[in-house]
């Protein structure tokens, strides 16, 4: 099995909700390598995580290996707690930093 240095990594910046999830599933049926996918969401992309429209594509993405993260500065702007989020989505202090933080440890960055 691959470890996640063996593989290609990908952190999507998640803005809003309209693309994401079709260029995540894009990007899994097209790799011919193992891949490591993150999806960090901020601003309306918040939604990607919350309980609603986007909630069962988001829960079978994650089935698929693929890490959903939200960005606490979105959550607490929009008066919202970690327990709003759906099961296994995991919370960062800020988007924009971990962008470029796995940036700077070489992962591919996908803005959506």
């Amino acid at each position: 099995m691959a470890t996640s240095e063996d593989r290609v990594r990908v952190v999507v910046g998640a803005s809003a909700t309209g693309r994401a999830h079709q260029a995540v599933r894009n990007l899994l049926r097209a790799a011919d390598l193992p891949v490591l996918v993150e999806v960090v969401c901020s601003a309306d992309g918040i939604g990607l995580v919350l309980d609603g429209p986007a909630a069962q594509a988001t829960t079978a993405l994650q089935a698929a290996g693929v890490r959903f993260l939200a960005c606490a500065n979105t959550l607490d702007g929009r008066g919202l707690s970690a327990e709003a989020l759906l099961p296994g989505v995991e919370v960062v202090p800020a988007a924009v930093w971990h962008l470029a933080r796995r940036q700077h440890e070489g992962w591919s960055y996908l803005p959506m």
